[in-house]
């Protein structure tokens, strides 16, 4: 997802489900949300944000809209070791019904299999 700097995360998750032609935010992305346990993201704008809270604004934007398939760099870089076990565990979820490609340095993750 493309994240804009100056808008409030979530915000930009609504758009996102707007633009998929919903009113709010998918299911998923409350979970994720609760996983992350980045709740204090939803009301700050990305631009002063660390990596993985980038990151971690950019995986909750894509998950805001209705998911058909995924094309994924680099999912879980500037995550730390917990973010990082909840990504691939919310990517591991996704991938159990629709297509994921993932483009990842991080072996670990590239290379799991459910």
């Amino acid at each position: 997802a493309t994240i804009d700097p100056d808008i409030p995360l979530a915000e930009q998750m609504t758009n996102a489900a707007r633009s998929a032609g919903r009113t709010q935010p998918e299911l998923l992305a409350d979970i994720a949300i609760d996983a992350f346990e980045c709740e204090s993201l939803l009301d700050r704008v990305p631009r002063p944000m660390s990596r993985g809270e980038r990151q971690i604004c950019s995986i909750l934007i894509t998950v805001s809209a209705p998911v058909i398939a995924l094309s994924l760099v680099d999912p879980t870089a500037g995550l730390d070791g917990r973010r990082r076990q909840v990504a691939v565990d919310l990517f591991a979820e996704l991938a159990s019904d629709r297509p994921i490609a993932v483009a990842s340095d991080d072996v670990g993750f590239a290379s799991y299999r459910q």
